[in-house]
């Protein structure tokens, strides 16, 4: 019986450690908060949605709060990429921290174009050696590379099964997947071993409800909240090939995969985060690990020679159940073990939930910043300094920018004829009106500025046209009538729609002659009289229209493209309130993780405790024995020999040196626009790719 309770030891002892190594290899991702007061300049380069500053609380787990005001450097690189990964332009942003509050902060930078982001402060260079005038402040600065990135992207579609390029796949229908390659670009030699330099990539992007369903991504997490669905993925490139790991035996994630089914498919862009160093927090407890390495060692040879007795003794164990009570006392030992990393994944959880509210609140001031851009920027554009955008009255405020915007052409086509001498509301809109129908009669639908003024001034003159005929009309008619009856009209024939036609123009011909009933002398001006008729009925015309008219000319005043500008904008703030419910929906989860923890705790201590009854009570259990010593000789030939055969010495010796060297590798920071060895510093790479919209 002592021989069962060996090997089960044994097992449970080998199974832990195992896990341990594990553990010990995903550490590298313990999620802290976002630091969203790092914001830079650079960021604008990146599109034009200024989204970019929202990525930092989009990615919490891989951005650390309170580590800037603790670091010399802190370097951030934005990159702007086609909807395949392919490079269009990169920005670097550095900030040099002034604790000490000195007068002049050196620095080593490789970036050229340099220029100060946070001040006016001036500085000098020498080759790479920089040198700020910094007056006891901390310097914010950006420049461009000299050197490719450390880390690359890549982003391949399918569609139903089949590659397809980004420009092919706009408006497809179908089951998609967005694929997220990354490639290390930095290697060193670490302890004998070549070392890709350890980064935590995340690759995250919003996905419209109305176009896609049924979302999935490996190795992250797809949020929904009805009409938009956050999605984010997190990877860990060249870890397998760090740790000599087959990726047959355990493969860690070095890609990202979203997969759905699209209806018109069309994306905004792709965010993406590679954070340099997270490795280094394992270092830490690097001995430890490597001391269970060395117990698994052990293990496994007292495995396999616990294997072989097991086999040749399960026979005995019919009838030795009874010393099944020595058994549980081994068991009570692994119970022990398992309440100690039921601990310790309590404590864990317990620090992500002590650091919620800081994220929530870096969310929060990433939030403020971006509406407050966002204010000023329309605020420039519009040239009102009222317009206020917020969280919660942005939707109304920008539905209400479009009728003001009319109002305000509206008011500025009236402003241009007030200044020419028409004051009369009644005939500043029949101007307007006039000027409209004339556009529309040239085909114009859209006008510069420039171009509609000279259509007021075409309708102001015709205005006065129409003006000097109803005076020549209300003046002469009576005359007209008596020439026109002279001439051989009768009343019945200058009472029907031609003979008042003829009366008009027979007015209109006396007023241009000053008065002359010679009909020879009014037929010379048949055509004059002619073009200020057709004046008058224009204008009559257009007075019919004007309200509606006027309306037509000030949107056309505003130009097509403010609408669509105005619309742009909405989306991109609902899309940033869409990562901050994200932040806010995380961070509500790591506080219910955080607390179901504790449960599971206070679970296993009372498991353990049942354990130690069981030890001090156990009874002969001999039911079943005979189908066990049937099944063992098949349990240690497919099982215990096979596992064995996995994790040889060897290899087991060469992870735990690999994962040393990868510890190691990742406390060299690598910084795409330099650093100065005594410095310390802190890097980050974000990475937005380019929209992909279907052809109109």
């Amino acid at each position: 019986m002592n021989r069962l309770g060996n090997s089960k030891k044994i097992k449970r002892r080998a199974s832990a450690l195992a896990l341990c190594l594990t553990v010990g290899v995903m550490y590298v991702v313990t999620p802290l908060s976002a630091n969203a007061a790092n914001k830079s300049k650079g960021a604008d380069l990146i599109g034009e949605t200024k989204t970019e500053q929202a990525v930092e609380s989009s990615y919490p787990s891989l951005t650390r709060a309170g580590t800037a005001s603790k670091k010399d450097k802190v370097e951030t690189t934005y990159t702007s990429m086609d909807a395949e990964g392919n490079v269009k332009e990169t920005v670097v942003t550095e900030q040099l921290t002034n604790d000490g509050k000195v007068d002049r902060l050196n620095d080593y930078s490789t970036l050229k174009d340099i220029e100060n982001t946070s001040g006016h402060e001036k500085f000098t260079q020498n080759g790479n050696n920089v040198s700020w005038d910094a007056e006891g402040k901390p310097i914010k600065y950006k420049g461009t590379p000299t050197a490719g990135l450390p880390v690359n992207v890549k982003i391949t579609y399918f569609l139903n099964g089949e590659k397809m390029s980004a420009k092919k796949i706009a408006g497809k229908s179908g089951n998609i997947t967005i694929r997220f390659d990354y490639t290390v670009n930095q290697s060193e030699y670490v302890k004998g071993h070549l070392i890709k330099h350890p980064y935590t990539v995340a690759s995250g992007l919003v996905l419209n409800n109305e176009k896609f369903s049924d979302v999935s991504v490996s190795n992250g997490k797809a949020i929904d909240d009805g009409n938009k669905t956050v999605v984010m993925g997190v990877a860990f490139p060249g870890m397998n090939e760090n740790l000599g790991i087959n990726r047959s035996q355990f493969d860690i994630p070095n890609s990202v995969v979203v997969n759905a089914h699209a209806d018109k498919f069309e994306l905004d862009g792709t965010y993406t985060i590679a954070m340099s160093g997270i490795a280094g927090d394992l270092g830490g407890n690097l001995s430890g690990i490597k001391g269970k390495a060395a117990k698994v060692q052990s293990a496994l040879t007292q495995m396999g020679d616990a294997a072989n007795k097991l086999e040749q003794g399960s026979n005995e164990l019919k009838a030795g159940a009874d010393e099944l009570a020595s058994g549980t006392t081994r068991l009570k030992a692994g119970s022990d073990e398992a309440l100690s990393g039921a601990r310790a994944l309590n404590n864990g959880l317990q620090q992500l939930t002590a650091n919620s509210e800081s994220l929530r609140s870096g969310a929060k001031q990433v939030e403020t910043q971006i509406f407050a851009t966002a204010t000023t920027e329309i605020q420039d554009q519009l040239g009102d300094n009222t317009i206020v955008l917020s969280p919660s009255t942005y939707a109304q405020v920008i539905a209400g920018i479009s009728d003001g915007a009319l109002a305000k052409a509206e008011n500025t086509l009236r402003g241009a004829l007030a200044s020419a001498g028409v004051s009369d509301a009644a005939t500043q809109n029949n101007i307007l009106s006039l000027a409209y129908n004339k556009m529309m009669a040239d085909g114009k639908s859209e006008a510069t500025q420039a171009e509609i003024t000279q259509y007021i001034r075409q309708a102001a003159a015709t205005a006065e046209q129409a003006k000097t005929a109803a005076e020549y009309i209300n003046h002469y008619r009576s005359a007209a009538i008596t020439a026109l009856k002279a001439a051989g009209y009768t009343d019945a024939q200058l009472g029907n729609p031609d003979g008042q036609q003829a009366v008009m123009l027979t007015a209109v011909e006396m007023g241009l002659t000053g008065g002359s009933t010679n009909m020879a002398t009014l037929q010379a001006q048949q055509a004059n009289a002619t073009n200020l008729l057709t004046a008058a009925k224009e204008y009559q015309i257009a007075g019919q229209g004007a309200s509606d008219n006027v309306k037509k000319l000030s949107a056309i005043a505003v130009g097509k493209d403010a609408p669509a500008k105005l619309k742009a904008l909405k989306e991109q703030l609902d899309s940033l309130e869409m990562f901050i419910a994200g932040v806010k929906q995380y961070t509500a989860g790591v506080d219910a993780a955080a607390a179901g923890s504790s449960k599971l705790l206070s679970g296993l201590d009372q498991l353990n405790n049942g354990i130690a009854q069981m030890d001090q009570g156990s009874n002969k259990l001999d039911a079943g024995a005979t189908q066990l010593a049937a099944g063992m000789t098949k349990f240690n030939q497919q099982g215990i020999r096979k596992f064995i055969g996995t994790l040889k010495k060897a290899e087991l010796n060469k992870i735990a040196g690999r994962l040393e060297a990868t510890v190691e590798a990742s406390k060299h920071e690598v910084f795409v626009g330099g650093k100065d060895s005594s410095m310390s510093g802190e890097s980050r790479l974000i990475f937005k790719s380019g929209e992909i919209k279907a052809s109109k």
